[in-house]
């Protein structure tokens, strides 16, 4: 007997999660095939303040595997800001698929086992009706996806 490959890996027989749109503080985000929600990330839900408004908070974590990370954090201020407030002069401006926001990339290091690993992080900011957004990856591709 000879074992064919499927095109597609077998979600079932993995228990990777396929791609699906994700709700964080009611702005909805496609999620692509493989990440895998942190099972504490739903709880990080609070009220906080930032840029001197009361806000609530929602963070959502995501792993491709024990290195790759997405991170989406949404603050709902209740009204727009200015997103350059955030700005700590290390972005800069950026217009990803019509949303207009601050950018930057950085170097991330993390460890896995004995495995040390030094990559892009990418991180995008915007608002979007009175919502903070803020999206890092380490892949680019990823956040032109969800944004």
């Amino acid at each position: 007997m000879y074992y064919q490959a499927s095109p597609t890996p077998s979600l079932d027989r993995f228990h990777l999660d396929g791609p699906r749109d994700i709700n964080i503080n009611g702005i909805d985000f496609p999620i692509s095939w493989g990440f895998l929600e942190d099972e504490n990330s739903s709880d990080l839900r609070c009220d906080v303040e930032i840029l001197n408004h009361k806000a609530i908070k929602e963070q959502r974590t995501f792993h491709q595997n024990d290195i790759l990370l997405l991170d989406i954090t949404v603050y709902d201020l209740g009204e727009n800001v200015d997103i350059n407030l955030l700005n700590d002069g290390s972005f800069q401006e950026k217009t990803i698929n019509g949303v207009q926001g601050i950018f930057k990339n950085e170097s991330a290091t993390e460890s896995s086992g004995l495995v040390k690993n030094t990559h892009p992080r990418y991180y995008f900011d915007y608002v979007v009706d009175g919502k903070i957004v803020m999206v890092q990856c380490d892949k680019l591709n990823v956040i032109n996806e969800i944004v």
